[in-house]
């Protein structure tokens, strides 16, 4: 029977203080935190003891923020973010993995070879699974860029978030199922967003309108999960994210709070229809 683990993302949270966060979450069933050491103005170390403290399990979701000049720079700031990384797992305890939003769409094949490298590279170094996250504006905006690479670089591990592709595309890649199956195999950790046609997280997603839409990515999210039965551990995290994401209310509370009831709909949800 497949272990199914959620996690809660720190995103849209970052106003929130940790404790409070961290007890929320806990109560709420999961298991851990998906976190962006760098999203807020935090000691990353101090989170880590809080983390600890709270018996929660982390991931982290990282990508270069500061200005690259060139892709050789680019590839020096992304190398000395992973080491950072890399050096608080060793003084305290590591993450499950690291989600990296690499490069951007107009990046070669050979760019992303590059870059797919120097993250196995420091994966060896520290022990730690580096996974590459599809996501919009990144080498990974696509199917369509991500399937030849898999024959470049079989070794490829993907945090899938199909809701990207979706927007991308503007369809539900009914036309590229085969492919798409094929990519499973690759699939690391899921972001169970669910996006549609014209963008990449839906209104609310607990509307009925919308079931349909949910149903078709729980079809592709059980596939991955009938992949690795019947023994395995699964993780997730539950991705809904704050504003720009979320349509804004103009009061911050109340939709750090519409984003919170969505992800907690979304995990009970899965729990309940997913077949594990």
């Amino acid at each position: 029977m497949v272990k199914l683990d959620f996690f809660y993302p720190r995103w849209g949270n970052e106003h929130v203080a940790w404790e409070d966060f961290l007890d929320r979450v806990v109560k709420a069933g999961y298991v851990g935190v998906e976190w962006f050491p760098f999203g807020e103005d935090t000691d990353p170390e101090r989170v880590v003891k809080l983390l600890q403290k709270y018996k929660l399990s982390y991931t982290i979701v990282t990508c270069v923020q500061k200005k690259a000049n060139s892709i050789s720079a680019y590839f020096a700031l992304l190398e000395e973010q992973l080491n950072y990384y890399g050096k608080l797992a060793e003084k305290y305890f590591a993450p499950l993995f690291i989600s990296v939003q690499m490069g951007r769409e107009y990046f070669s094949p050979d760019d992303v070879l590059t870059g797919l490298q120097l993250c196995t590279r420091v994966e060896k170094q520290y022990g730690i699974e580096i996974l590459q996250e599809t996501h919009r504006n990144k080498w990974s905006y696509g199917l369509h860029t991500v399937a030849p690479m898999t024959e470049l670089y079989p070794q490829l591990k993907l945090t899938l978030d199909i809701s990207h592709w979706y927007c991308v595309s503007e369809s539900f890649l009914e036309d590229r199922q085969e492919e798409l199956n094929r990519l499973l195999s690759h699939v690391k950790h899921v972001h169970a967003r669910v996006g549609h046609s014209q963008g990449s997280q839906l209104p609310d997603v607990r509307k009925k309108i919308y079931r349909d839409i949910v149903a078709t990515h729980c079809a592709v999210w059980q596939r991955w999960i009938d992949l690795n039965k019947p023994d395995a551990r699964l993780t997730m995290t539950t991705e809904f994210g704050p504003p720009p994401y979320l349509i804004p209310s103009g009061n911050q509370a109340l939709d750090c709070e519409r984003q919170w009831k969505q992800n907690l709909w979304m995990k009970n949800y899965l729990s309940r229809h997913l077949i594990t």
